[in-house]
């Protein structure tokens, strides 16, 4: 019974802890837009308790074989049979203004920072990357996008990625640009943009502790010490108070 009481305890008082504003734990949530961006976002660390993870693409039979996300099917009232974009640009724009309220809703309600990522050229990754940032941007959300420019000898794919960078450099300056021509292989590129998003991750938790102070594991191991120390004495109390009278009742007539 004791063991139950203190266990309530633990729970209640860290419980109220975290909800106080003096110990917010910040939303950090982290946007692959298009099969690119998803693929770095699944790479990503899913030990950091503060970080969200999502997909957002308009093929819906990739995202169904990502178990390590959240994933939403963009467009799918829009674009028929539920398939893709199909490499087109204004298809994938048309499909994320459709379903702005479900991405706001489901993903960026209640964020303190947003990170995109998002591999330029294609048709999802192109198109949802410029709607997203108004988004982002109506709302009133911090956010930095991770854009990764194709090679040179991709003519078609370089086109698009090209204008919509020009797009994305008119709507904000909070972005990264990764050209994979400067970089050996996908893989280095792929790890690149995760060191720099977990650099600015480590940014925001220091930043967060510097206004509100800092909810951890460390608040609960000190709780749990204090409660322990209370309710032992109660225990200690409670014994004194029964002793005397198992004496009395033991004794030898």
């Amino acid at each position: 019974m004791i063991d139950d009481n203190r266990s309530g305890l633990i729970y209640k008082v860290t419980s109220g802890l975290k909800s106080d504003k003096k110990f917010l734990e910040p939303s950090i949530v982290c946007v692959g837009i298009g099969g690119g961006g998803c693929n770095i976002v699944s790479e990503l660390s899913n030990k950091r308790k503060e970080v969200n993870r999502y997909c957002l693409n308009t093929d819906s039979l990739s995202n169904a074989k990502r178990s390590d996300v959240i994933s939403l099917n963009i467009g799918a009232d829009y674009i028929l049979d539920n398939m893709d974009s199909g490499g087109y640009v204004e298809v994938a724009k048309k499909a994320f203004k459709e379903d702005s309220a479900l991405i706001d809703v489901q993903v960026l309600r209640r964020a303190d920072l947003v990170l995109v990522v998002t591999a330029l050229g294609g048709g999802t990754g192109s198109g949802g990357v410029v709607e997203m940032v108004k988004l982002l941007k109506m709302e009133n959300t911090p956010f930095k996008i991770y854009a990764v420019r194709p090679f040179e000898f991709e003519d078609n794919r370089k086109e698009v990625a090209d204008r919509t960078l020009a797009q994305l450099k008119k709507e904000t300056d909070h972005l990264e640009i990764y050209d994979n021509n400067e970089f050996e292989s996908i893989r280095e590129i792929n790890s690149r943009i995760k060191e720099d998003m977990d650099s600015t991750i480590e940014s925001q938790l220091k930043l967060y502790e510097t206004l509100y102070g800092k909810y951890s594991g460390s608040f609960d191991k000190i709780i749990e010490e204090t409660l322990n120390e209370v309710l032992n004495e109660q225990v200690l109390t409670l014994n004194l108070e029964v002793d005397p009278l198992e004496t009395e009742v033991s004794r030898p007539h």
